[in-house]
């Protein structure tokens, strides 16, 4: 919300009354109609899983038996059912004995043929193969990629575990498991637990992996190809590496930490890592960032990097995000998805406490800022909602930045409560709580108050059950005769059924000559104002000193109490938000301010923020300030100074700098930078600039990338011809990709309709292609704004197993036709049409299902078939092929 006031006390009296809305101002995150999703029934306890299996490379195929052992939880039991989609069932035994059974494709019904006792264990055997489209994949050469590695991995998260083996597939099942698997002779192995041994069977080998503490189905992972294992350990704990052969040292720069995080997290919590093995393997064409599979993770190859690219990027954020996951998601796992938060919030926000204890203070600060900026872009661009919420259609909704960023930077706010010696004992209560098992987030306040002795349903009723963030302005006004100051603290939210105004403690921090005291205040009201007597005039307020409130904050102080911060708080956030706040003063006072921070301050990201400013001043003086420090030391402030300069549209001073560091810098990260600035600026010469650097080799691919970005922004359509060279298979994937959506975005801006179809054309077919082909498909096809585009996306929609691909395609069609005007009852019976053919064509398909069944005599183990629909696995209704998601 945007106040044009500028008097004080007609500010101070309109936030008093505060904002509370009919409508909300932000959009919802879940269409009307959508229901409620519930934790599922269990009618068995699943003890344990056995897998024997063998991945075929050739056919693309996986058979073997499943050994499940249950036992029922009631008496009176009499058939199981289990998740197992799109598999071939060629037997089901029950403690040895065949047994009936059906299954219509997704759901598999086992009979046991007499009622069975409470706690009475027994073991299903079910035999199958599969061509499984989800939940496994093989990745290998073909005739566009000859060189690409040999594979075989799983991805079981959300729910995609039951297309490789049959189970209940829901979070709220822990059992142990082991995995018996026959590979390739001289093709490594990796899955859960501790590999029992290896036995040779004629030109392949038997691997046994077991593991020994109870977790869920979608944490149980293989991977197979040929890998070179590195082996590293911590206080006897093995701690392994897998990487494909040559590419030793790249996995040292990204995994050789991991020793480090594991006694990080062992100590901070007080839990010592729970499990007898920690291992990494690496991915081709891995459909998420990294996956927290138990005792061993999959990351996407993507992470591996060579010296250069170490300048300036990380693997550890996402190495230890996912080894946090093995106290916060495997050893506790959320009991259902709607408490996914207790997963993925808390593996951000260790995440950044690694960062914190391995870079320092500052570099955490900053770090959490990062990840609070972009909780704020979704907030802004794309809905609000509830962290903790079971509206949903399907679990990777969830999976967004209010779960991970959010969640994050709110536990560091609660973390910033309780000090640090109570947050390390809840941390360690809640684990030891609720060890091995599945949790809700009722369970963390219970260790919050069993720690504290206080009650925290205020905190969790505004953080984690409602929504949005108090928005912050802040005024001050001296007065020289009374010696006192008049300081207003304003929440200026709208107030909503979902957002309210926040209950939080708030420090402050006036310095000045012969003054520096730090006052706290109890926020509580859409405004607060105070009169503060002070010893002396202050020369600049810090608010939130140290920013563990989640915020966002509008300075309404002087200019020169905005520099006093800028040079003088050993805040690094203070200096952050004062640049920021001085990005709105277009002076040549703020403009030299802004300079000299940019050289002098020792933090990059104060650096970074000063660029930013200059960019946004758009001053002359800003101009020649950004390009006098185009070789400042940090490649990321460089980075921020290139993307600066990407402000003066035109400008061939600007130009000329950017193409010098496009071609010059060390750092890949900031050539790319330079790359997009160039294209934003739309100088005559760009063109002739960025087209040499597609020669250029960089990691992910981010020079061409922002190349392709850059012919985005510059709007030359010769770049049009370069983008359909670049997005024909054969050229290296990551730039594929980014070729792929650039195409749809440039010819948007094109004249020329064959220019719109020639895109279109070339995009639709790879509708079908692969995950990251497919979504970068789609995101050109929504870029370029075309209805005729439409019925490819449906078809998508429709066909897709991918729920994230489903959503995608289904959220793109809605903007292309919110693009034509669609008018409001034609798009409400389109939808209410949409619907109910959707219903329709799966019912279709269901039935057409039962007819081949029936005529192949395959429906059911006896050759019977079924009169009535069972609930599904466990007592659920028959579980939808879902979905996958990304960093876990």
């Amino acid at each position: 919300m945007n106040f044009s006031l500028t008097e004080q006390d007609r500010f101070f009296a309109q936030a008093a009354v505060g904002n509370l809305e009919d409508k909300p101002s932000w959009k919802p995150f879940m269409k009307k109609g959508v229901t409620p999703k519930w934790s599922r029934d269990r009618v068995v306890d699943v003890r344990h899983i056995k897998l024997e299996i063998k991945p075929d490379f050739k056919q693309r195929s996986i058979s073997g038996t499943c050994t499940l052992t249950v036992s029922p939880i009631n008496d009176g039991a009499t058939f199981l059912d289990l998740d197992a989609c799109e598999m071939e069932i060629s037997s089901v035994k029950v403690n040895g004995d065949k047994a009936d059974f059906r299954h219509d494709g997704e759901t598999l019904t086992v009979h046991f043929g007499r009622e069975l006792k409470a706690d009475q264990p027994i073991d299903i055997a079910v035999s199958y193969t599969a061509k499984p489209r989800r939940g496994a994949y093989f990745v290998g050469p073909d005739e566009h990629y000859p060189d690409k590695h040999l594979e075989f991995w799983t991805q079981g998260q959300d729910e995609d575990s039951r297309y490789w083996f049959p189970c209940f597939d829901y979070p709220n099942e822990k059992a142990t498991s082991e995995i018996l698997v026959e590979v390739p002779k001289g093709m490594a192995s990796l899955s859960n637990g501790k590999l029992v041994s290896t036995e040779p069977r004629g030109d392949h080998e038997l691997h046994h992996w077991k593991h020994d503490v109870p977790h869920v189905a979608y944490l149980v992972t293989l991977v197979v190809g040929n890998y070179v294992k590195v082996s590293k350990e911590w206080d006897g704990i093995p701690v392994d590496y897998y990487v494909p052969p040559g590419r030793e040292a790249d996995g040292e720069r990204a995994f050789g930490r991991t020793p480090e995080m594991v006694k990080f997290y062992s100590e901070k919590t007080g839990v010592r890592y729970p499990y007898a093995k920690y291992a990494q393997i690496t991915a081709e064409d891995f459909i998420f960032g990294g996956m927290e599979n138990t005792t061993a993770t999959t990351q996407t190859a993507l992470t591996l990097h060579d010296e250069r690219a170490h300048l300036d990027f990380s693997s550890e954020p996402l190495v230890s995000h996912e080894l946090a996951h093995q106290w916060f998601g495997d050893y506790l796992t959320c009991r259902d998805w709607s408490h996914a938060w207790l997963n993925e919030s808390f593996a951000t926000y260790f995440e950044a406490m690694w960062w914190e204890h391995s870079r320092g203070d500052d570099e955490f600060k900053y770090y959490l800022d990062g990840d609070w900026k972009v909780y704020l872009a979704e907030d802004k661009g794309s809905y609000r909602r509830a962290i903790q919420t079971n509206v949903y259609n399907e679990p990777l909704d969830l999976f967004d930045r209010h779960l991970y960023q959010k969640g994050a930077v709110i536990l560091h706010h609660l973390r910033k409560l309780l000090g640090d010696r109570l947050w390390w004992k809840a941390i360690n209560r809640y684990l030891t709580s609720n060890a091995a098992d599945t949790v809700i987030t009722q369970d963390l306040a219970t260790a919050l108050e069993e720690v504290t002795g206080r009650n925290w349903d205020w905190w969790f009723a505004q953080w984690i059950y409602g929504g949005g963030h108090p928005q912050f302005k802040l005024k001050a006004k001296w007065d020289d005769k009374t010696g006192t100051l008049d300081f207003s603290i304003l929440q200026t939210q709208k107030q909503d059924e979902l957002t309210a105004i926040f209950r939080t403690p708030a420090r402050v921090r006036f310095v000045g000559k012969g003054l520096d005291e730090t006052r706290e205040f109890e926020i509580d009201k859409p405004a607060h104002r105070y009169h503060l007597a002070l010893a002396k005039r202050p020369e600049w307020i810090a608010f939130d000193p140290g920013n563990s409130i989640p915020k966002t904050v509008e300075l309404d102080f002087s200019e020169d109490m905005l520099i006093a911060q800028l040079q003088h708080d050993d805040d690094i956030m203070g200096r952050v938000h004062a640049a920021r706040a001085l990005a709105g003063k277009a002076t040549l006072k703020s403009e030299q301010a802004l300079e000299k921070a940019l050289h002098d301050d020792k933090f990059w990201g104060v650096q970074a923020e000063c660029a930013a400013a200059l960019g946004k001043l758009h001053t002359s003086g800003a101009l020649d300030a950004l390009c006098r420090a185009s070789k400042l030391k940090h490649p990321k402030a460089r980075r921020a100074v290139a993307g600066a300069l990407g402000e003066w549209r035109g400008s061939d001073k600007a130009a000329d700098k950017l193409a010098q560091m496009l071609n010059k810098d060390e750092s890949y990260y900031v050539a790319a930078e330079a790359a997009l600035a160039l294209g934003k600026g739309r100088t005559t010469g760009a063109y002739d600039h960025l087209l040499p650097a597609l020669a250029r080799d960089s990691h992910v691919d981010v020079i061409r990338s922002h190349v392709f970005s850059a012919f985005c922004e510059l709007r030359d359509m010769r770049a049009l011809t370069v983008l359909h060279e670049w997005a024909a298979p054969g050229k290296p994937q990551q730039a594929r990709y980014a070729a792929v959506s650039a195409l749809g975005r440039l010819a948007k801006e094109s004249t020329e309709e064959k220019d719109k179809r020639a895109a279109r054309e070339a995009l639709e077919p790879m509708l079908e292609g692969e995950f990251r082909l497919v979504m970068s498909a789609i995101s050109g096809l929504g870029a370029l704004k075309d209805a005729a585009a439409i019925p490819a996306l449906a078809k998508l929609a429709r066909a897709t197993h991918d729920s994230r691909l489903k959503k995608r395609a289904l959220d793109t069609i809605e903007a292309i036709r919110a693009a034509q005007g669609t008018p409001k009852e034609l798009k409400e019976l389109r939808d209410d049409y949409d619907k109910l053919k959707d219903e329709y064509e799966k019912l279709e398909e269901r039935l057409d299902k039962l007819e081949q069944l029936r005529a192949n005599g395959k429906h059911t183990g006896n050759g019977k078939t079924r009169s009535q629909k069972k609930p599904g696995a466990n007592g659920k209704p028959k579980a939808k092929p879902q979905k996958a998601r990304a960093r876990r």
